[in-house]
This record gives structure tokens, sequence and C-alpha cells, in this order.
């Protein structure tokens, strides 16, 4: 058995597909086809079922996913000791919300504390488990919540949101309202799959339904332009309140009661735990965006 069996397999597992495994290899189809056919003939078992055109993980496939992702890991830490610094390797995703304003200063901190950085991927809450659950991802910060088994979750901050309106929005008077009062309000969210969207159907939506969604955007940067031009409200972080220039382009509506959520530290419960990602996990745990 050998490491580039391994990495065939495991290129085969995410995809699903030899042609799109192969591209990602840069190899060609008949060298993964022929590297996949060795592994599984050393082991004795199909680690796939063959459902043209795709290639289905079966139960032994399963099995070897979490070991063949330790055996490629540690085989690059053996690499990265020997090399210029001994920098750790690390593949971490943030969602959108913690992507745009917390993650930029703690990529800071934590290079200033460590020496080296992680590659980062930012992306929808859903977007980023599925990433985790195929081995591409080691660890992921949350906003949204997950109810997979197989993922490890842990409290890591706490987020209030706001009601953001454009400036002069009538109910953005420095009164407290009632959720209600916000019933017939044009609303502008997050895609279906992100956490800030779930989190305003859960919360803030189930009081005001049914409510009118205009537009649903994956960028939140989209979501503010088009409440700065009055085209409807959102449901976002109080982060960006501490925007430079926030308070001139947008206001926010007071609301009687408060919506707070906790974003997560999340990774995969049989993933395997280099050396590089329980330092990012213990720093995470112990930083604050305040404490800086």
């Amino acid at each position: 058995m050998t490491l580039k069996q391994l990495q065939v397999f495991l290129a085969v597992a995410r995809f699903q597909n030899l042609t799109q495994a192969a591209e990602a290899l840069f190899l060609t189809k008949g060298a993964v086809s022929q590297a996949l056919q060795e592994l599984e003939r050393h082991l004795g078992v199909r680690l796939f079922d063959r459902v043209h055109p795709h290639l289905r993980l079966n139960h032994e496939g399963a099995r070897l996913w979490p070991l063949a992702d330790e055996m490629l890991q540690r085989a690059e830490a053996i690499e990265r000791t020997f090399q210029a610094g001994g920098a750790c390797f690390l593949s971490i995703g943030a969602s959108k919300t913690i992507g745009n304003y917390l993650l930029p200063q703690l990529m800071h901190d934590f290079e200033k504390d460590h020496g080296w950085l992680p590659k980062a991927q930012i992306a929808n809450t859903n977007r980023l488990l599925e990433l985790v659950e195929g081995y591409v991802l080691d660890v992921v910060l949350l906003e949204g919540e997950q109810h997979r088994t197989d993922m490890v979750a842990e409290e890591w901050l706490k987020d209030e949101m706001a009601v953001v309106a454009c400036k002069g929005h009538a109910l953005a008077d420095g009164k407290a309202h009632a959720p209600e009062e916000l019933a017939g309000q044009r609303w502008i969210l997050r895609e279906p799959d992100s956490g800030t969207r779930a989190f305003f159907a859960h919360t803030l939506g189930s009081l005001i339904a049914p409510y009118t969604v205009a537009l649903s955007l994956s960028s939140t940067e989209a979501v503010l332009g088009m409440v700065e031009h009055g085209l409807g409200i959102t449901f976002a972080s109080r982060l960006m309140a501490e925007l430079p220039g926030f308070s001139s382009r947008f206001s926010i509506i007071r609301l009687t009661q408060t919506f707070s959520r906790t974003f997560s530290l999340c990774w995969h419960e049989s993933k395997y735990h280099s050396a590089g990602m329980d330092t990012f996990i213990r720093f995470c745990r112990a930083w604050s965006p305040l404490s800086r």
C-alpha cells in the first residue's frame, strides 16, 4: 500500500467520480483507476459501489476514509518537520459573518503568536460542513447550528443580532419596537443555507411570520448594498456596526427583545488531530476580539 494509493482513494471519495479525481490530482483517469484497483486488491475489499458514472463510498470505504486521512496528515507532518521553519499545515473554514468580521484579526493574532498561517476558506455553513465531512477542512468556525451526528462542536463566542435599515428609516427612531411592528417590512436576507438565515427563521422570523423576502443573496456586502438603497431591511450581526462608516450609511432598528447566538468550533469526530490542529483549537478557545 502506498501514499499515492491513499491520495487517490481520498480524491475519489470526495468527488465520487474518477475524472474529477484525476483532474484534482493532475493524473490521467487510467492512472487513478489503476491505483484504486491496486489498493482494493491489496486490502481484499471493494471500497466503492460502482453506480455509473459515480462511485459511491461503501461501508469498507467509510472505514478507511479517516484512517487514510490520518496517514497522509502524518506524512505531511514528517515532511514539514524537516522543511524550512517546520511550519504546520492546516486547512480551516469560516462562515461568512465570521470570515468577514472576525477572521482577519484572528489570523493576524495567530500568526503573531505562532509564526505561521493556516489556509482559510470562507463559505456558508452548509458548504463548510460538507468540506469537513469530506476531510477537506480540518476545523471550521460556524455561526449557524449544525445537527450532524458525526461532528464535534463546541461553543466559541457570543454574537448579538440586529435589524439593520437604511438611514432615515421610519422605525429607526431610537425607540424600542416590538418585533410585531416589523410585520409588512420587506427583507433582504442571506441565502437559505447560511447560518444567519437559519437563525432569522427560527427566532425573529417566527415572531413576524408571514414575512416577505424580497431578495436572498450569498454576499453580506451585497445585502448591505441593497439595504443602503432602501430596498428592504436585514437581520445581521452587530459586529458590522463597528465597521468604519456604518453609522453614516445605516441605522439599527431597536427591538424590545434581544437575539443572541453562539459561534462554534467544529470538526469531524474521526478527524486526526495534528499538532497544528490542536494548536489552532487551543488558540481559538483562548482568543477574544476584545482581548487584543
